[in-house]
């Protein structure tokens, strides 16, 4: 742990991309004092909490739990045994919270901070500057979630296994009705008679779980498809801009027989899709190229010829929306995997017009992209007929915001 945290410091103090400095990120910081008379666990995530808040540090309750229970080897501070909560921490412990937390307040995501991060029941490592899926309330901070979602619904996407200490915990999840009136996010009893629930999950999950639901819809497709129960090889997929490798790996972890083509013009994303394929040990169905797909001499050969599905969670944000980016996004991340040009269309019609070339006769597309790009990609795609791809579906995500995309060829 302590090596982490001298490799975090040798990179944050460094040069940053284009030959910029994060050196801003410290101007404001000072070190903290000793914690005295805080020992246990749970006096140091009120500790932090409170440090964060005073900061402005974003979901400061979240980021101290995850700190903490990443010291203590847990992945999330609810699935400590209750004993682990009120006992001493070593000095040794104490210092590493104490360092990571400083990461934090540079507004340094959490993710990069414990250097890994689950996705479908998958450990995932994560380095910046490679790309965190956030939801759209981090990256447009005055859109809001929608509140009032049928509990059953929340219920069926975010596992008992997430739910918090005294029920809620920001996860939307009451295992006893009795944990409502402790739930500290407030779920009024009424609420839980209607079965509406009116919290929210922590950004963090939440990021995440939009692009769980893309997966989601991609093994729906795949279930209906004959190539579910096919040949091994089958279904063949491609991910453009595979980032850590998530969707990739998820795919190939519950689809046996696939294969997948992962590219990437980020050589850091590329090195991270290797090193989470293999400590997975999934690289024998994953080819992971080194790509610039805006460059079409690029796709004259696919190593295992014309695709069944093409997947995608492109950057489409809206040029100028990239200034209004929270600074855990615009210090730490690769902005070329976020900013999708004036309409936040230029990566998403480079796939679209390729796709001709890359899949096979009615073979898919699924695209993540922002709520305006429905009818903007449903018009573009209807000025150009010679392409044969229609847009079939629309879905939307927790925002109640048309989010996912799919678009199929059809025969010439």
């Amino acid at each position: 742990m302590e090596l982490w945290g001298r490799m975090l410091w040798a990179l944050l103090s460094g040069p940053g991309r284009g030959g910029s400095t994060l050196g801003w990120a410290f101007s404001s910081w000072q070190p903290q004092p000793p914690l005295a008379g805080l020992s246990s666990a749970t006096e140091l995530v009120s500790h932090w909490t409170r440090v964060f808040e005073k900061r402005g540090i974003p979901e400061a309750r979240e980021s101290s739990e995850y700190i903490v229970a990443h010291v203590l080897g847990a992945k999330t501070f609810q699935s400590l045994r209750p004993a682990l909560w009120t006992q001493p921490l070593t000095s040794q412990q104490l210092q590493c919270i104490r360092e990571l937390s400083s990461r934090r307040l540079q507004r340094m995501p959490v993710q990069y901070i414990l250097g890994e991060w689950d996705f479908q029941g998958l450990s995932l490592r994560m380095v910046p500057p490679v790309f965190i899926p956030r939801p759209e309330t981090e990256v447009h901070p005055n859109v809001k979630p929608h509140r009032g979602m049928p509990y059953q619904e929340l219920k069926r996407t975010w596992p008992v296994a997430e739910s918090g200490e005294n029920g809620c915990r920001g996860w939307c999840l009451m295992k006893e009705e009795s944990e409502v009136q402790t739930c500290r996010r407030h779920v009024t009893k009424e609420a839980w008679n209607r079965e509406v629930c009116t919290c929210w999950p922590s950004s963090a999950w939440l990021g995440l779980a939009i692009l769980r639901e893309l997966v989601e819809w991609v093994l729906e497709e795949v279930a209906q498809r004959s190539y579910a129960v096919g040949s091994p090889g089958s279904p063949l997929i491609l991910e453009v801009g595979c980032g850590s490798g998530a969707i990739s790996l998820s795919l190939l972890s519950q689809l046996p027989q696939s294969r997948v083509i992962a590219v990437d013009k980020g050589e850091a994303a590329i090195s991270l899709t290797h090193e989470n394929a293999q400590r997975l040990q999934l690289q024998d169905r994953i080819w992971i190229i080194h790509l610039d797909m805006t460059s079409e001499r690029s796709w004259t050969h696919l190593p295992w010829g014309p695709v069944d599905l093409v997947i995608s969670n492109p950057p489409y944000i809206f040029h100028q929306d990239m200034e209004q980016l929270a600074p855990e996004i615009r210090s730490y991340e690769d902005p070329a995997a976020l900013d999708g040009g004036e309409e936040g269309m230029d990566i998403i019609t480079h796939i679209l017009a390729l796709a001709p070339r890359l899949l096979k006769d009615s073979g898919s597309i699924f695209l993540e992209v922002d709520p305006r790009h429905p009818e903007l990609v449903s018009s573009w795609l209807q000025s150009r007929p010679e392409l044969y791809l229609n847009l079939v579906a629309v879905r939307k995500d927790f925002c109640g915001r048309s989010r996912f995309l799919h678009i199929q060829r059809s025969r010439p």
